[in-house]
């Protein structure tokens, strides 16, 4: 198949790029969002709440470098928020508990729903 070449700008000289026609777009990722006034329940909901940063602020700010970092890399970037209250029941009725592996579990049920099977 032909690459189609793309022409970046580098400070002055032309750098060309062969895109190669087979290549797929990169998954869309989720990550999990918190609410300010929704963190306090979120660390007695999640059944792993006492290793999450004491503060949101200090939450807010590894959640934000993370989703910067997935970004840089090209990958849509998808916030799915979590109302502890309603994540606790999404996860009673989908068989899981309220930790690392519900949240995983929601996050990408939220991302399948917006985004379709990505395999």
């Amino acid at each position: 198949m032909p690459s189609f070449p793309r022409l970046c700008p580098t400070g002055g000289a032309k750098v060309v790029i062969m895109s190669d026609s087979n290549e797929k777009p990169l998954r869309a990722v989720g990550v999990y969002w918190l609410e300010e006034a929704d963190y306090p329940a979120a660390q007695q909901i999640f059944e792993d709440g006492n290793t999450l940063p004491r503060s949101w602020k200090e939450w807010l700010k590894i959640a934000q470098e993370m989703e910067q970092g997935l970004k840089a890399y090209g990958h849509p970037v998808m916030r799915v928020r979590i109302e502890p209250v309603a994540f606790a029941a999404w996860c009673a009725e989908n068989g899981t508990t309220p930790g690392r592996q519900g949240r995983r579990m929601f996050v990408a049920a939220a991302v399948k729903d917006r985004y379709g099977d990505q395999n």
